[in-house]
């Protein structure tokens, strides 16, 4: 395996340390005085403060190679990073989910799109041809031009002030892209390596007992990406992207995937529970300052309405989770045409503080996100983060695919700068206070209160004697209303209505 030098790590410190004024303070923690949120580790001036997570992602933002049309590009399509960055800064986002996609040949979207995805963790030495017609991998070397562009990336979005969550592996390629090149695009599979490796399923990759030099080099793997990333403060890990889960699909499920029986694609929970494990242990073997590590949604699974259990269950930092709800048995998912929609989108739970909940569409609504679900999410105690199909074709404004989710972009920016504003680490979903079900507060200090429905009705909340501040924001134009500093006699509700004359609204109350 490539070792770094002294030289090249003391290069890396540097870079790190040369981070610009207003760059993403860290390393974050998981909040002990409101385990809902993280915080800044301790001795850095941001401490105590919560930190509010809200992006939007989509599948090539780390690799290059994607592209509509089911056949790879004679040269891997560019992912313009620099736009990215500047596209999350002015809709005032401040969360990466990076994309690892491990196909060198897949498709998605039914093969609207090719994901012939470049650079990849090892050498392409051969000898002999992999099946996209380019050297084979040797799995015991690693390509040190993709570490450098992955820390570049992570410095660069913590130079502007932006989280990144480094996605360690994908299970959604490996399982639920189109076949034959959702595994034979794979580097790990037989035709596409030197090194005697070859898996046939996401059971052989992502399910225990594997293969000792699968899980050997997938071990090398992590350990060099944290080497390579330890010390940057914006940094997070997440294990992989919508692994299996221990259930099964039905025969047209498997059809559409170009499978013929539904397959035993196994489950990936103590797989998961492992990476989460040794990234934990080699970081507290090296000495390194710890970083967040996320699980997220699994999929199949055997309970829909239990597939967040593992999650939960789980050593994660933070989790992302999926649809839970009862109405999605069976094999029913909120993605069908004419569906209604999942809880986590419409009416999302409180979080309780057991995870960090960065709650994305990805999971639940991709495809999908508008302005009041950022805004539900929010108050209800979650991070939103947004699959953005309309990053598809790139940062261009003009395609109306990117039109289409500038309403949720900018609401997720708006509920950062409520959540900068407020003492948001001692607030809390409080839905009893508010006749809306939608309320953070910190009682007698402050209130943030959605109404969400369309007509301007009247609503109560359960105030604090006092005198108190009164800030009004629509949620539809965007605009703020001040109001008259209000004062409370004695404990009880309180009735507000908005003064926009239509469109969800939300009220900021701060005690005086």
């Amino acid at each position: 395996m490539i070792i770094l030098t002294a030289m090249v790590m003391v290069a890396m410190t540097a870079d790190a340390n040369a981070q610009r004024p207003g760059a993403a303070p860290g390393p974050l923690v998981v909040s002990r005085a409101n385990p809902r949120y993280f915080e800044v580790a301790s001795g850095h001036a941001a401490a105590r403060r919560a930190v509010y997570l809200t992006g939007s992602h989509v599948w090539n933002n780390f690799h290059d190679g994607m592209g509509p049309g089911v056949a790879c590009a004679e040269r891997p399509e560019p992912f313009d990073y620099p736009a990215y960055l500047q596209f999350l800064n002015e809709h005032g986002l401040n969360f990466i989910r990076l994309w690892r996609w491990e196909q060198v040949r897949s498709q998605a979207a039914g093969g609207s799109f090719h994901l012939c995805m470049a650079p990849q963790p090892w050498l392409r030495t051969g000898p002999g041809l992999a099946k996209d017609g380019k050297p084979k991998f040797d799995l015991s070397k690693f390509d040190q031009g993709y570490f450098d562009r992955l820390r570049e990336r992570v410095i660069a979005a913590g130079n502007a002030g932006i989280y990144v969550d480094v996605m360690l592996f994908d299970g959604w390629a490996l399982h639920l892209s189109p076949a034959p090149d959702n595994v034979e695009g794979h580097p790990f599979h037989a035709a596409n390596n030197i090194n005697g490796i070859g898996i046939i399923s996401i059971a052989d990759y992502q399910v225990l007992p594997l293969d000792p030099r699968v899980k050997a080099v997938q071990e090398a793997y992590m350990k060099k990406v944290v080497d390579v990333v330890h010390d940057l403060p914006n940094a997070l890990y997440e294990v992989a992207n919508e692994s299996s889960g221990g259930g099964t699909v039905d025969t047209s499920f498997a059809q559409m995937l170009g499978l013929g029986r539904p397959p035993d694609w196994g489950n990936s929970t103590a797989w998961q529970y492992w990476v989460i494990d040794v990234v934990k242990q080699y970081e507290r073997q090296r000495g390194y300052t710890p970083h967040p590590i996320g699980m997220t949604m699994q999929f199949p699974v055997a309970d829909q309405t239990k597939v967040n259990d593992p999650l939960f269950s789980s050593r994660a930092d933070w989790i992302s989770p999926g649809y839970d709800d009862e109405m999605f048995t069976g094999g029913r998912h909120p993605m069908a045409p004419g569906a209604p929609p999942s809880r986590w989108y419409d009416h999302p739970p409180a979080g309780d503080g057991r995870k960090v909940v960065i709650t994305d569409t990805d999971h639940y609504a991709p495809g999908k996100g508008n302005a009041l679900w950022a805004w539900k999410s929010f108050l209800r105690g979650h991070h939103p983060i947004l699959m953005d199909f309309g990053l598809i074709a790139g940062v261009k404004p003009s395609d109306p695919s990117y039109a289409a989710f500038e309403a949720a972009r900018y609401a997720m920016g708006d509920t950062r700068r409520y959540a900068e504003r407020m003492n948001l680490i001692a607030m809390t979903p409080r839905d009893e206070l508010a006749s809306t079900g939608y309320a953070l507060a910190n009682p007698g200090v402050e209130y943030l209160v959605l109404q969400p429905g369309e007509a301007n009705d009247a609503f109560e909340v359960q105030l604090t004697a006092g005198s108190y501040t009164v800030e009004w924001y629509s949620v539809t134009s965007r605009e703020t209303k001040p109001g008259d500093t209000m004062r409370v006699a004695s404990d009880g509700r309180v009735r507000f209505t908005s003064p926009f004359a239509s469109g969800p609204s939300v009220l900021y109350l701060k005690k005086t």
